[in-house]
Order: C-alpha cells, then sequence, then structure tokens
C-alpha cells in the first residue's frame, strides 16, 4: 500500500500533461491560421488596388489632382491628355502677371514643378514615353523618359537645361 501511495503523490509535470498540448495546438493553429489569413487578405487586396489604379484615367486624374498644387494664381491646367504614350498638360497663362520674370521664364519655372510633381507619380511609369507641357501661346516643352535624373535625395527630376521651347 506505501508503493501505491508514493506513486500517486508524485506528479506530473503540466507539459507530460496530454490536454497541454492540445491547448498548445489549438493556440498555434488560431494563432497562425488568423495571421496566414490576413496576409492572403491583404495580398489580394493590393493586387485588386493596384490594378484598379494603374489605368490611364485614374493617371490622368492623379495628375490633375496634384498639379492644382503646382500652379500659381491666375495660372490654369486646362487639359491633361495621355495618347500614344505622351502625356500632355496643357497650361494657360494669359491671365498671370510674371513680372519681374518674363512668361518665357515663368513657363520654364512652371515646366520644372509640373514635372517634377508628375514624376513622383512611380506607379504611372509604364504608361508614358514623353511629357509635353504646352503653355498656350507661348510654347510647347517636352521630355522623354530617357532624359529623368536622380538627385542625391532619390527625387527624381528633368533638367532644366533641357527645356527648350517648341
Amino acid at each position: 500500500m506505501q508503493k501505491k501511495e508514493a506513486k500517486n503523490s508524485v506528479k506530473k509535470p503540466i507539459y507530460k500533461k496530454w490536454w497541454f498540448w492540445v491547448i498548445i495546438v489549438v493556440i498555434l493553429v488560431s494563432v497562425f491560421g488568423n495571421i496566414s489569413s490576413k496576409e492572403v487578405k491583404q495580398a489580394t487586396s493590393d493586387v485588386a488596388i493596384e490594378a484598379q489604379e494603374i489605368s490611364p484615367e485614374t493617371f490622368i486624374s492623379e495628375v490633375e489632382e496634384i498639379l492644382q498644387r503646382e500652379i500659381g494664381e491666375n495660372e490654369s491646367i486646362t487639359g491633361v491628355v495621355l495618347k500614344d504614350g505622351d502625356l500632355c498638360v496643357t497650361v494657360n497663362l494669359s491671365k498671370t502677371n510674371p513680372g519681374p520674370l518674363t512668361i518665357e521664364d515663368l513657363a520654364i519655372s512652371r515646366t520644372s514643378s509640373i514635372t517634377d510633381a508628375i514624376l513622383t507619380l512611380t506607379d504611372y511609369d509604364s504608361l508614358w514615353n514623353m511629357i509635353t507641357i504646352d503653355f498656350e501661346g507661348v510654347g510647347k516643352i517636352t521630355n522623354s523618359k530617357d532624359k529623368i535624373k536622380v538627385n542625391e535625395f532619390g527625387g527624381r527630376y528633368f533638367p532644366s537645361e533641357n527645356f527648350v521651347f517648341e
């Protein structure tokens, strides 16, 4: 009788009990299943958003929106068109007093700010090869994608020495 009592009085460590391992397995399956499910949902959502966002219509809409911050008082964007890989932005400066600059100097300055803003929209690079800024009554300035430079901060731009009126 003494041996039987001694055998029952020794407790098994918790990790040697079957129900402990059942609980651990349930917790692990729950945690990893939840993470995996969230990752799959996020990846699916990202692909759907990317497919929706990279369209010519969305690109033009984003260009129109971003350019409203890049023009001055009495200046207006009168058109944004994407055709055959040429993005053409039409700008009206006729109501602007450029002083002390000439209207051509103002147009060159605006070309820089407009193209810098467009070049931040890197997701749409596959949609265009040329950017033309058409200043009504002044002239056009065209830059091709192969002229893009990158500054020390990673910002993309077209060098202003390439800004020549056509």
